[in-house]
């Protein structure tokens, strides 16, 4: 490393930019994106939240979620990002790590940031997100595998379920899916948004899908059962969504039937509208 370098590290170790420059930055790289892929939204399959295809295995999200300071979020917003990007056969991508993580809003992304994204796409590698085929003097071809992390080569879920429809085939349950929508890049929310923030995030789009956004709701023991998501997890997402007015929550008294005293539970709104502004600082 040279010394202007090792000044310029210094510099950015006393004077970090700050959450909304970062996601300023992210949000241009996301409108960038955006005019290539030419697409309103990713589509995501319910079953990379959960429950887990795999015997005695997580969920996909609580497998990448456990990387530990701040790894997991990286992994998580990464692979949704290049589901978002990879539009078209053979499925696959080839930018910098820079690149990526200019667009996931990490600080410094020639060099912490970078490194962030390449032990990323290791693990995501390793464990059947993405296949890496190298390419001398430029980023490795980053070839989508299915997101239930099966090492399945990925093909998107509306396309399955046509041919399976078409061959009368139920694969419903397999290719149940959920959108993310293009704001979450072009407005910066990408970088905005914390690891349980995010993840929180997409339970709602998922429990919202094909219907209002409104009166929803998750139990601890839903979250755990369904998506291995733990309650800290839970509590911390939700809170932060409605912190920034990405989603409302009420508390109502339910009570099933007479018979039964009636219990108390949160109950959410989704404002997707929220994601046509800027993020708060």
């Amino acid at each position: 490393m040279t010394a202007h370098n090792n000044s310029e590290s210094n510099y950015l170790e006393l004077h970090p930019p700050s959450s909304v420059f970062l996601a300023q930055q992210a949000a241009m790289s996301g409108k960038a994106f955006a005019r290539r892929i030419k697409r309103e939204s990713a589509i995501i399959r319910s079953s990379f939240l959960g429950p887990s295809l795999l015997e005695n295995q997580p969920s996909p999200v609580a497998r990448l979620l456990r990387g530990g300071r701040g790894g997991g979020v990286v992994k998580i917003k990464l692979l949704i990002s290049i589901l978002w990007i990879a539009v078209s056969e053979p499925y696959d991508v080839s930018f910098s790590a820079r690149t990526w993580a200019t667009l996931l809003g990490l600080s410094e992304p020639e060099t912490k940031g970078a490194s962030r994204v390449n032990a990323a796409l290791r693990r995501l590698v390793e464990q059947q997100f993405l296949d890496s085929e190298p390419s001398p003097g430029l980023p490795p071809r980053l070839r989508l595998l299915e997101e239930t992390g099966r090492g399945r080569p990925y093909i998107p879920p509306g396309k399955v379920l046509v041919e399976a429809r078409q061959k009368e085939i139920d694969a419903l349950d397999e290719n149940r899916y959920f959108k993310v929508p293009n704001e979450i890049w072009t407005n910066g929310w990408i970088a905005r948004l914390s690891g349980p923030g995010f993840v929180m995030l997409l339970v709602l789009l998922d429990l919202a899908s094909g219907r209002k956004p409104t009166n929803l709701w998750l139990s601890p023991k839903q979250a755990e059962r369904r998506y291995q998501l733990s309650d800290e997890t839970r509590s911390k997402g939700f809170d932060e969504l409605v912190e920034l007015g990405i989603a409302s929550v009420q508390l109502r008294l339910i009570q099933r039937d007479l018979t039964q005293s009636p219990y108390r539970r949160n109950v959410y709104t989704l404002h997707l509208e929220k994601l046509n502004e800027s993020p708060p600082k």
